[in-house]
């Protein structure tokens, strides 16, 4: 992933696992100058951003002996929830907050799309061609140095393979040797049985 500019750290919201952001950390990057608790209350309220589908509050039991009187919250923001907040900054900070979002997202997105260590039919729409998935798979499989030398082979081209070697199979089967043929075949034997006869 890009230089991190913001930590992303994974939660749980609406049933689902999620990448967000620590509201506290976007709040330190843009340099707002504002207290975080007010500045968070405040754009929740202002842009109608729901818990449990925007983000979600976890709260910290105060230190003790750390001076705090009661326990810290905690805003885990999903990213959309972040570039939102980012934009409506309109500075500089915002912007760069902003873009560092979307980069994250794309590379989450393309990390998604990596292929399993098995094939199955997810793994048939990842982003490494199915060649480089089995030749990956061989050579983890090589380097466990097994007594014998299994092969990974797919299991569509396996199928396929099988298919081809029956109608060979058959093709062949019918196949009879034309009467010319034999008869040349004959005919050089004669040939070469009496070429070795003469020296």
């Amino acid at each position: 992933m890009a230089m991190q500019l913001i930590p992303l750290h994974t939660r749980s919201i609406n049933e689902q696992t999620l990448d967000t952001v620590n509201a506290r950390d976007l709040h330190t990057f843009l340099e707002l100058g504002r207290d975080f608790s007010n500045w968070i209350k405040a754009r929740i309220a202002q842009y109608g951003f729901e818990e449990g589908e925007d983000f979600t509050v976890i709260s910290r039991s105060p230190k003790l002996a750390s001076g705090n009187r009661g326990a810290t919250k905690e805003y885990f923001v999903t990213l959309d929830m972040a570039k939102e907040l980012a934009m409506v900054e309109r500075n500089e900070k915002g912007k760069q907050a902003r873009r560092y979002f979307i980069d994250c997202e794309k590379q989450l997105h393309e990390q998604k799309h990596l292929p399993a260590t098995t094939p199955n039919t997810a793994t048939l729409e990842t982003g490494l061609h199915e060649k480089e998935k089995y030749q990956l798979l061989n050579d983890m499989i090589k380097s466990l140095k097994l007594d014998s030398n299994p092969v990974v082979i797919p299991s569509i081209e396996m199928v396929n393979m099988i298919h081809a070697i029956r109608m060979y199979q058959q093709q062949i089967a019918q196949l009879r040797t034309p009467d010319w043929v034999n008869d040349n075949v004959d005919r050089v034997k004669d040939y070469a049985q009496r070429s070795f006869t003469d020296f």
